[in-house]
């Protein structure tokens, strides 16, 4: 099964772009997705829609322990360290993120396949 982890910005409103990638999974594909509202929520809501498995992960007790404010980098490792052959990330200024972008860093580092949408 392709596990497929799709993030991006807080502020991201437009669910068309994420319907479109996310139809174009083969089916049984999985989807993980993160604990922020936009990118994250729209991702496992929109996964449900077409049918596909949807695994939400958040933020936990170790990920403050070890990165206090930046716990989110704790949720991209384990997000990556699930087994992800795929990043979709919809952010429109991916070049200033930092989750996003640690997460596409991380998985470029590891040869996964990383996917930006602008818009």
């Amino acid at each position: 099964m392709t596990r497929v982890i799709v993030a991006g910005a807080v502020a991201w409103t437009d669910v068309d772009a994420i319907r479109r990638e996310l139809a174009k999974l083969p089916a049984g594909a999985i989807v993980i997705h993160g604990d922020s509202p936009g990118a994250d929520a729209l991702a496992g809501r929109v996964a449900a829609e077409l049918g596909l498995a949807v695994e939400p992960m958040a933020k936990n007790k170790a990920d403050y322990a070890k990165y206090k404010r930046g716990a989110w980098k704790g949720l991209n490792e384990r997000m990556l360290a699930s087994g992800a052959a795929q990043v979709l990330v919809f952010h429109p200024a991916f070049e200033k993120s930092r989750g996003s972008g640690h997460l596409a860093g991380l998985a470029k580092a590891a040869g996964v396949e990383v996917s930006v949408f602008t818009e």
